[in-house]
C-alpha cells in the first residue's frame, strides 16, 4: 500500500506544474489553449492524489491505534510486556513492581501502564461518541488547569495603497476557555479467595475500575454541571448557540435542516449529530419536509445512521426530550469541545483497612469543557 507522504508528494509536485502554467496567464488572466486541457488534467489528477492521501492517511491512523491497543510500536517489534505482566501481579497478589520499570503514583500505588490503559481507553471510544470526538489535552506537572487558544472575533483589516497611511487597527478579542481537570475515584473490594480462584480476576478488576472512571466522567462530558466535575456539552446552553424546536416537549422534521444551515460552513466538514437512541427512534420516523413524506429523515443506508450526510452517534448520557431539555446537539466536537487528562488512573492495593476484602483505589484526573463555542449548536424541545 502507498503511503500518504507519497502521494502527498506526488501531489505537491502536480501543484508545481500547476502553478507553472497559471504563471502563463495573460493580464486578463486568460491561460493559453495549449495549456488548458493539460491544466485541467492536473487538477483533476491533484484532487485523487488529495483523497487517496487523506483515505490512506485515515488507514495509517487505524493502523497505529491497532498497535498502541496490542501494546506494539511501530515498525513491528514486540512491546515489552514485563511492566504490564508485574502490573496484573500486583493487582493479584501485591507483588512489588520492579523499581526499573515502575511508574508510581504520589499517593501511593501504581500507575496503569500505557498499554494496558490505551486498550482499554480504545473500548470506551467504541462506546461514548464525545470521548472519540472531543479534541484531547494531556495536561501535566503539578497544574491541574489549561487555559484553551480561542479567538473570540476576527482582527480588523483595512486597506491602502502601496505607500498610504496606515492607521492603528484593533486585535482580535481572544478569550481563554480553562479545562480544568478534576479527580474521578472508585473504591471496589474483593477477598484474596475470590482474586486466587477466578482465573484472570486481575484483567478484569482493572478493566472494571478503568471503564466505571470513564464512564462516569462520559457522563460528565454530556450533562456535567462544572461543579468538581467536567462542565458537559449538552449543558453549556449559555456558551453554544441554541435554537427552539417549535414545539413544547417535542422536535420536528424541521429543526434538522435550520441547524444544519445555522451552523456556520467551515464546520460542517467535521461536523456530526449526537443524541439518545430515543430521540434518533423519533427522528427516524421522520420524513424530509416538502417531499410529499416519502423520503425518510434519517438514512439508515448501511446500517450506520446519517441526517443531511452527517454521522449520527448515539450518546446514552445525552438528555431526552422534555420541555426544559436540549436533545440533541450538531457541530465539530472536535472544535467545539475539550477534554483534558491529567494522570491515567491508578490503583492502590490496600489489604489491611478493610479485611477481609482487598481494597482497591482507582484514582484518574479529568475534564472536560467547552471549546469553540460557535463549533456546536444545541436544540431544546421546546417553543419558549
Amino acid at each position: 500500500m502507498i503511503d500518504s507522504r507519497t502521494l502527498e508528494d506526488r501531489a505537491a509536485r502536480l501543484q508545481s506544474q500547476v502553478k507553472a502554467i497559471t504563471r502563463m496567464a495573460d493580464r486578463d488572466g486568460a491561460i493559453p489553449e495549449s495549456k488548458r486541457d493539460e491544466l485541467m488534467r492536473l487538477t483533476g489528477e491533484i484532487g485523487s492524489l488529495e483523497q487517496l492521501a487523506k483515505e490512506a492517511k485515515n488507514a495509517e491512523l487505524a493502523e497505529l491505534r491497532a498497535i498502541v491497543r496490542n501494546g506494539e510500536p511501530p515498525m513491528g517489534h514486540a512491546y515489552p510486556t514485563a511492566e504490564a505482566q508485574e502490573y496484573l501481579e500486583y493487582l493479584r497478589a501485591g507483588t512489588p513492581m520492579a523499581a526499573s520499570i515502575t511508574t508510581t503514583d504520589t499517593n501511593g500505588g501504581y500507575l496503569v501502564p500505557e498499554p494496558l490503559h490505551a486498550e482499554l481507553i480504545e473500548k470506551i471510544r467504541e462506546i461514548d461518541p464525545i470521548v472519540r470526538l472531543a479534541h484531547r489535552f494531556d495536561l501535566s506537572g503539578g497544574d491541574t488547569k489549561m487555559q484553551l487558544p480561542f479567538k473570540a472575533t476576527h482582527g480588523a483589516v483595512a486597506n491602502a495603497t502601496e505607500t498610504g497611511a496606515r492607521s492603528e487597527q484593533d486585535a482580535p478579542t481572544f478569550t481563554s476557555p480553562v479545562l480544568e481537570a478534576f479527580d474521578y475515584y472508585t473504591d471496589q473490594r474483593a477477598t484474596q479467595t475470590a482474586v486466587d480462584s477466578i482465573p484472570g480476576f486481575e484483567n478484569m478488576l482493572l478493566g472494571w475500575i478503568v471503564e466505571d472512571i470513564w464512564e462516569q466522567a462520559g457522563v460528565d462530558f454530556a450533562v456535567g454541571d462544572g461543579n468538581t466535575k467536567a462542565a458537559g456539552l449538552f449543558a453549556a446552553t449559555a456558551t453554544y448557540p441554541t435554537m427552539l424546536s417549535g414545539a413544547a416537549g417535542a422536535i420536528e422534521a424541521e429543526n434538522f435542516l435550520e441547524m444544519f444551515t445555522a451552523l456556520h460552513p467551515r464546520y460542517r466538514p467535521g461536523a456530526a449529530w449526537l443524541m439518545t437512541s430515543a430521540t434518533l427512534a423519533v427522528a427516524s420516523a421522520f420524513t424530509y419536509p416538502g417531499t410529499g413524506n416519502t423520503t425518510p429523515l434519517v438514512d439508515w443506508t448501511g446500517g450506520e445512521p446519517k441526517i443531511l450526510g452527517k454521522p449520527v452517534y448515539e450518546s446514552s448520557s445525552a438528555p431526552e426530550i422534555g420541555a426544559a431539555n436540549y436533545p440533541v446537539a450538531f457541530g465539530d466536537v472536535g472544535a467545539g469541545y475539550a477534554i483534558g487528562l491529567h494522570r491515567t488512573p491508578g490503583i492502590l492495593r490496600d489489604p489491611y483497612t478493610v479485611t477481609p476484602y482487598i481494597r482497591y483505589y482507582g484514582l484518574a484526573r479529568i475534564g472536560g469543557c467547552p471549546w469553540d463555542s460557535q463549533a456546536v449548536l444545541l436544540l431544546k424541545s421546546n417553543d419558549a
